[in-house]
């Protein structure tokens, strides 16, 4: 089963082109930001906004969302700075050669390419991963529920890990994305727990209880503890020292989505939740100095390590990472200064950020290249004039200068960092870092536009030194188009129109003059919900001459002199060096322990068979000897009536034939002796009684049974195995000795006690069957105990099953082809005989019985009419799904036993096992969901055909359980096709 990967049949399923495709696209996030805007006149009275549907009732958890005046800052900046990327991305991907090219200086030395696929139209693989992390984000804002906002949360690292990960034939670009992965994931980890304690000690999982429990959780002996597990969540996603180093590494995705991870979603997610759990959490000793020790330090960090940068984007990437750790010293302190500068930072970084990477993509674009170096002699300033206006404006507003928002974001910065009550190291060393901080964001700004469009980056390397630079960058005139050209009018729209409005927030009097203008009322609101109480708000450019006016012009007058200066220190090949000991060397040692203990935990897999076996028994013993309460002291029981004689007979026969496979030469009737005693421990099984669980042992004996023969034929006829793999034999007076022979002995009494002392105490009390006894017709309306506890009382696992059933047969699949291909290679060069004929099974070859043939073309209807059966009437009667699947699974092997494997194909076309595992997730998936949409929670059983009047025989309703067990049976049939298709495949 192959699929077309032939470029042009790719292309043309892109029947859109990618600028009418973003475009398109960019109608989505905009209808969702004209509907949270709509929302603001009813938020500004102080009122949230809830919705909420029944997930875990008898947890108490809900899935919902929450909108206050905080998640509809987040959920503005999503869905205004999304809708602009997605316009920009349509462009920007007009002239990309795709995920298999090298983005210019996004290739890292050594990356190496991986093979050609093209499977899915290029910019609209990106677009859907860009929409799915945009939906992550918006989730995890808008989340009522710390369960729920936890889905999102991990969403967006594996949304983040698709985008990062984009260019998947760039080396540096798996790294990147599987370093961000997870450290991200990591902390993911540490922040379920946390949430988990909060949950625990608020009594709920909704976050509007949790909002109002904080004295119940600060005064909990357990409050240490949640809150480093939360922080250290937070402290990873957003890239907080120690944990910053992962956001650098992520620049090997494509420009569109590093603006958006950037600017307002995957780094601000850490911000985010500790500003929204502060009144639950904050407001203690701990929680300012862990948030406040942390943001410091990140803040110096980023703003030191970005000034020796050589790429646009690895430059803005550690500017963001201080600011981030600005944003995090806000949310350590408890004061409404804080809060103010908070919301006021998030927004003016989210605006020229988000500005700062398009216009870094455009250059890219226009240039071929993102190194400082490269740009001496281009002369961007005349080539590309609006790119420069445009990022002048937003650079000016990271800067910190007047007229621009960020000049306001410092200001508050500052006035927040100077506030009264501060400890007296806090006192001294806020200040004394903010400036520090703002004096070299200047320098970095500067650095991004003097040395991009103006050719300053000469000073920078020796001429021989520039030469080689101007060798490793690509000539786009081969890939895009002309060389230092202008971007398109639409591509500037975006970082325009944000960086119009860093400019438009601080000057113009009716979003900064009033405090009771809609804006400053805006800002009010988010940040008094992330404060818990009120916050006066102020967005006056100009304020009269104060301590923060004093510290911004020290600020400025630094950051000149150290950029008038730069000729002395911005040589960076002697500055870059990498010092002897860094947070990476944490990461890449943390990375060889585990694989070192990997390592070592697989000794034990060395692919003998004796061993896996010996340990098993030994453990089985063990754990018997540990924990076992095996009524050694109590009388057993016995009766002698007939039912007792067939116990007895089905006993000896699963004995005689257990032995019989063990002691038998020839394979063919090992095998049939195995499948005897299976069918014998059906009889048993049957007698207790129990018809459901006899009815599966049955089937999946005989399915067993096959594939065993399917895999026979494809054994040599010299004995060996196939691949070329080697088997190192016990000598003769070593394959049975006494330590074999005790330890036989031993495991076999242990499982004789077992079986011996479970038959012989029943009847007893059960704790469980009562309870199912009397619910499973009333709640479900089934009268089959045992399907009503499989698709009803557990249908969450049996859909977590259903998923791990078919990804079980994509890997079983995925062996067998390797072996298979492993096989043929080791045939050509002469290395395998030939394989067993199928003809010894007496069943296939020239001399086939019309008989057999005929036989064949019933068994297979006959087996889809039982199999529908079983799924109808399984809620009622023995036979589910999962006997559904196997018995036209059976069907359809004995088609390919008969008929070969190409015959088979060209009479069965409709088997295509991938579309039946999808299709059974998605059936499950939807008898799940259904539910909670028509009114009723998840996994409630839901009787459609009642719902809808529809006239059904007697006993067979379209519910959610006959749902399950079309899901089952699908997951089933695509798994055992998968497995059948390989094992008849021919060595050619």
């Amino acid at each position: 089963m192959k699929h077309d990967t032939h470029p042009q049949a790719a292309h043309a399923a892109s029947k859109i082109p990618s600028i009418a495709l973003g475009w398109l696209l960019a109608l989505l996030p905009a209808a969702a930001f004209a509907f949270f805007a709509a929302q603001l006149p009813a938020l500004s009275k102080g009122d949230a906004l809830t919705w909420s549907l029944n997930w875990l009732p008898s947890l108490d958890v809900r899935f919902g969302f929450y909108l206050d005046g905080l998640s509809a800052l987040f959920a503005l900046l999503v869905t205004g700075i999304g809708a602009g990327i997605l316009v920009y991305a349509g462009y920007y991907f007009r002239h990309e050669p795709g995920a298999e090219s090298h983005e210019s200086s996004s290739a890292a030395p050594g990356s190496k390419p991986m093979a050609q696929s093209s499977w899915f139209p290029v910019e609209s693989r990106f677009f859907l991963f860009l929409i799915l992390f945009m939906v992550a984000m918006l989730g995890l804002v808008l989340a009522a529920d710390i369960i729920t906002l936890f889905v999102f949360w991990e969403g967006t690292s594996i949304t983040s890990f698709l985008l990062v990960a984009y260019k998947y034939k760039l080396e540096s670009a798996r790294r990147g994305a599987f370093k961000a992965l997870f450290v991200t994931g990591g902390g993911g980890i540490a922040l379920m727990a946390g949430l988990l304690f909060v949950a625990h000690i608020a009594g709920s999982s909704d976050l509007a209880k949790i909002l109002i429990s904080g004295d119940a959780l600060r005064a909990s002996p357990l409050y240490p503890v949640m809150l480093s597990l939360i922080a250290l969540g937070a402290f990873t996603k957003s890239a907080q020292f120690p944990a910053h180093f992962w956001l650098p590494n992520a620049m090997s995705a494509p420009t569109p989505a590093s603006a958006f991870l950037h600017s307002a979603t995957m780094v601000k997610a850490g911000i985010y939740l500790m500003a929204r759990l502060y009144p639950a959490l904050g407001g203690t000793e701990l929680w300012f100095w862990l948030l406040s020790s942390a943001g410091l330090l990140t803040m110096l960090t980023g703003a030191i390590i970005g000034l020796r940068q050589n790429d646009l984007k690895g430059l803005l990437a550690y500017s963001t990472i201080s600011q981030l750790g600005a944003l995090m010293l806000l949310i350590g302190q408890n004061t409404p200064e804080a809060f103010k500068a908070l919301i006021v930072g998030v927004l003016a970084h989210a605006l020229y950020k988000a500005a700062l990477f398009l216009i870094a993509g455009i250059v890219d674009h226009g240039t071929g290249t993102r190194d400082l170096r490269a740009f001496a002699k281009m002369n961007l300033h005349k080539a590309m004039p609006l790119t420069l206006v445009v990022g002048s404006i937003a650079a000016l507003s990271m800067a910190g200068l007047p007229p621009l928002f960020g000049f306001l974001a410092k200001e508050t910065l500052l006035a927040a960092a100077t506030t009264e009550g501060l400890p007296l190291i806090a006192s001294i060393a806020f200040p004394v870092i903010a400036v520090i901080v703002g004096s070299l964001m200047l320098v970095q700004a500067a650095i991004l536009i003097i040395d991009t469009f103006f050719g300053q980056g000469v000073p920078r390397v020796s001429s021989t030194q520039l030469g080689i630079v101007a060798q490793q960058v690509p000539r786009t005139s081969e890939v895009r188009g002309t060389l230092s050209h202008e971007a398109p009018l639409g591509m500037l729209l975006a970082p325009a129109i944000l960086a119009v409005l860093s400019l438009l927030f601080a000057l113009l009097p009716s979003f900064t003059s009033p405090t009771d203008s809609p804006f400053a009322k805006f800002i009010a609101l988010a940040a008094a919900d992330a404060y818990g109480n009120k916050v006066k708000v102020n967005l006056a450019l100009f304020t009269g001459f104060n301590v923060p006016l004093a510290l911004s012009g020290v600020a400025i007058g630094v950051g000149a002199i150290i950029f008038g200066l730069r000729s002395r220190w911005v040589n960076r090949e002697a500055y870059a060096i990498e010092p002897k000991f860094n947070v990476r060397h944490v990461y890449t040692a943390t990375l060889a322990g585990l694989d070192r203990l990997a390592f070592v935990a697989t000794r034990l897999q060395g692919g003998s068979l004796r061993t896996y076996l010996a340990i098993m028994l030994v453990t089985i013993g063990a754990l018997v000897a540990v924990f076992g309460r095996l009524p050694v002291g109590s009388a057993p029981r016995f009766s002698f009536d007939e039912l007792s004689l067939l116990r007895a007979f089905s006993l000896l026969l699963v004995v005689a034939s257990s032995a019989a496979s063990v002691v038998l030469k020839r394979d063919l009737l090992a095998i049939l002796a195995l499948g005897a005693s299976g069918l014998a421990m059906a009889l048993l099984i049957a007698l207790e009684p129990s018809p459901d669980v006899a009815l599966v042992q049955i089937v999946v004996d005989i399915l067993t049974t096959m594939l065993l023969l399917f895999a026979l034929m494809k054994l040599p006829k010299d004995g060996g195995l196939p691949g070329g793999i080697k088997v190192k034999h016990s000598p003769p007076h070593r394959r049975f000795n006494s330590r074999d022979a005790l330890l036989a002995l031993g495991s076999g009494l242990v499982m004789a006690a077992i079986c011996f002392f479970a038959l012989t105490s029943r009847p007893r009390q059960s704790l469980v069957t009562p309870y199912y006894e009397q619910n499973s017709k009333p709640l479900t309306g089934s009268g089959d105990i045992v399907g009503a506890i499989v698709v009803d009382f557990r249908g969450f696992d049996t859909m977590i099953e259903i998923s791990v059933f078919g990804m079980a047969g994509l890997a079983v699949f995925t062996l067998l082809q390797f072996a298979a291909k492993k096989h043929e290679v080791e045939k050509e060069r002469g290395g395998e005989g030939e394989t067993i004929s199928p003809s010894i099974l007496g069943i296939t070859g020239p001399t086939l019985s019309p008989f057999i043939r005929a036989l064949a073309r019933i068994v297979l209807p006959l087996a889809l009419v039982i199999g529908i059966t079983h799924m109808i009437y399984g809620h009622d009667q023995p036979g589910d799904g999962f006997t559904a699947g196997v018995i036209i699974s059976l069907a359809i092997g004995f088609t390919y036993l008969v008929y070969g494997r190409e015959e088979a194909i060209q009479r069965l076309p409709w088997v295509n096992p991938p579309a039946f595992i999808g299709a059974g997730i998605l059936t499950v998936m939807a008898g799940s969901i259904a539910p909670a949409l028509l009114g009723s929670t998840f996994f409630a059983p839901f009787d459609f055909g009642d719902a809808l009047k529809l006239p059904l025989p007697d006993g067979f309703y379209i519910s959610t359980s006959f749902m399950f067990e079309i899901a089952i049976c699908l997951a089933v049939m695509g798994s055992t096709s998968f497995m059948v298709e390989t094992l008849t495949k021919k060595s050619d």
